[in-house]
């Protein structure tokens, strides 16, 4: 059984490539974080979904152009998805409506509506190899010649 981790605020900044704190705290005043108490003098913590949720957050903010109001109004629904046990893979993506900023899986049959796809795989990776678990394999450089003998 592996430990429960939990992550603070300098934490999500580094997951996530150096987010300002003031951006996360942004965040942090969104549904579903901003209805769970929090107490003075204290860091707040966070668990691998919150830090998912984050990341999906940003994609969101920085690469498709969402509004504060329309993270208002998707990341709970995003939160909780990335929250419920489910099995991933490399097709792992998340469709959120613009209508009701639900959040579920990109459905097979083609999208009709208005909305954002996030590919998660991207985002898990970068929050697997924040936390140690992905090793970084395709940084490692091409070694030429290998196996080959010498004239």
């Amino acid at each position: 059984m592996s430990a429960r981790h939990s992550f603070t605020v300098k934490d999500v900044c580094a997951a996530l490539g150096g987010v300002s704190r003031s951006r996360v705290h942004g965040w942090v005043g969104l549904p579903p974080f901003s209805g769970i108490p929090s107490r003075e003098r204290c860091a707040r913590r966070f668990s691998r979904a919150d830090l998912l949720t984050f990341a999906v957050l940003r994609t969101l903010d920085d690469q498709l152009g969402a509004r504060g109001a329309q993270l208002a109004h998707a990341s709970a629904a995003i939160h909780a998805y990335l929250s419920a046990p489910r099995a991933t893979g490399a097709g792992d993506w998340l469709f959120v409506p613009l209508v009701d900023g639900a959040a579920r899986p990109v459905p097979d049959q083609a999208i009709t509506e208005a909305g954002w796809v996030i590919d998660l795989a991207r985002e898990r990776e970068c929050i697997d190899r924040y936390l140690g678990v992905l090793p970084p394999q395709r940084e490692l450089p091409l070694v030429g010649g290998v196996g080959r003998a010498s004239p």
